[in-house]
């Protein structure tokens, strides 16, 4: 069966890797970035399609490989790969399937809307000296910056040239981008935060995988605010969302034996 997995996500690379054990099962992998698709290859996927996919091209890409079912396990944010899966997946008439990493409870966060309002809400809590400590990538910075100094932020982002280019042409400090890969430990946004002094601390309601648990507590124990933005929402139309890697799996499994059954009468 030919199965395509949305990747680019930590999530995804371990679905493929779980689905990819089953000889049955042929796994084309789409991913935004280079890096993503070398991940999704050495995870397991058969054959890898690098660059974003729009509605049509993904439903080219569905009807080139003859895929029977697709696995969106992109980013809770990434609302525009979701929306054009769902439709490539009806105008093809095949499966969609969601990955959606489970909520974690955050005590304690401001809870805003938007990257936006994030900003705002930043500026009014910094007090001189301190800046806002952003961790939530690169292409959510401009919206911040919209009402916060880039000279007020500290940037966490991937150690990759497009990502820090993107912080010089916003103006952030050179001093004041940290480029590094995690997800981090306790310990080490413990060192960041303090190093950087940050008043604040902007995030993203990604789930465990994103690291957000270590994020909160390290804030919380400093005594710093967490500025939370929660997640987009998108009607997916009552398809099947799973928030359990293993029951996915299962579920794959599932439809696959049950076609074999439908075609040995």
């Amino acid at each position: 069966m030919n199965v395509i997995v949305m990747a680019g996500t930590r999530d995804a690379r371990r679905i493929i890797e779980e689905l990819s054990r089953d000889p049955r099962i042929d796994i084309t992998a789409t991913a935004t970035t280079e890096y993503g698709a070398e991940l999704a290859e050495s995870s397991g996927a058969l054959r890898t399609v690098r660059g974003p996919l729009d509605r049509s091209g993904l439903g080219e890409l569905i009807d080139e490989i003859g895929a029977e079912l697709l696995i969106d396990a992109t980013h809770p944010f990434a609302t525009r790969a979701t929306e054009n899966a769902l439709l490539a997946c009806h105008d093809t008439g095949i499966t969609y399937l969601r990955f959606e990493r489970p909520l974690l409870d955050v005590e304690g966060a401001i809870r805003v809307e938007s990257f936006r309002e994030a900003g705002e809400v930043a500026s009014s809590l910094l007090r001189e000296g301190e800046v806002a400590m952003h961790l939530a990538g690169v292409s959510t910075l401009p919206e911040v910056l919209e009402s916060l100094d880039p000279e007020r932020v500290a940037v966490r982002v991937l150690p990759q040239t497009s990502s820090i280019e993107a912080c010089h042409r916003l103006g952030v400090p050179p001093e004041q981008i940290i480029a590094m890969q995690g997800t981090f430990s306790p310990e080490m946004n413990r060192v960041l935060m303090k190093e950087y002094r940050a008043g604040a601390v902007i995030t993203k309601d990604s789930g465990e995988t994103g690291g957000l648990r270590e994020k909160v507590a390290t804030a919380s124990e400093l005594g710093i605010p967490i500025i939370l933005v929660e997640r987009p929402r998108v009607d997916l139309k009552g398809e099947k969302v799973f928030h359990d890697i293993n029951e996915l799996v299962e579920y794959v499994t599932e439809i696959l034996n049950k076609k074999e059954t439908d075609n040995c009468f």
